[in-house]
């Protein structure tokens, strides 16, 4: 899949990674919160990922992932770009990938949805097409194979 290239990847395919990775992550922030993995600030409830990764998935993430171990790989050496402004315009700026660790790698699946979520990615078309399929599958690798391996409890 890291061959993609913008006509390879439909906007109905975009969509779906898209359902899926909010559908799963808004299952683990469940979860975490349901698990007493946040901090409050003012009344409001912030969901501690580092926690989690520290305490539940752990330093050996990349054996506890096997095989998807390659998609941890990609998103931490392609990390999603974070918006910042700078003179006034809002602009797209590279995220360090010397970190790898596990908070690094939840922290860089957080901005994968805080992007998508905030309308970073998107405004009617897919902002880099190729890329946004690369982030998402990979994170739903991740987030499945963890979630696949007990590490996060779904209620059906």
């Amino acid at each position: 899949m890291e061959e993609l290239k913008e006509n390879d990847i439909t906007d109905a395919e975009l969509d779906s990674f898209a359902f899926k990775f909010f559908k799963l992550f808004a299952q683990y922030e469940y979860f975490l919160k349901k698990e007493n993995f946040f901090q409050t600030i003012r009344n409001k409830i912030i969901v501690d990922w580092d926690s989690y990764a520290n305490k539940v998935v752990g330093k050996n993430f990349m054996d506890l992932l096997g095989e998807s171990s390659a998609s941890a790989d990609y998103i931490l050496k392609n990390p999603p770009k974070a918006q910042v402004v700078v003179n006034g315009v809002i602009v797209w700026k590279d995220v360090n990938n010397n970190e790898i660790n596990v908070q690094a790698l939840f922290g860089h699946i957080g901005r994968v949805r805080n992007n998508l979520f905030h309308g970073g990615k998107f405004n009617g078309t897919w902002f880099d097409p190729a890329r946004s399929a690369l982030l998402l599958r990979h994170s739903l690798i991740v987030l499945e194979c963890l979630r696949d391996k007990g590490l996060i409890r779904i209620e059906k």
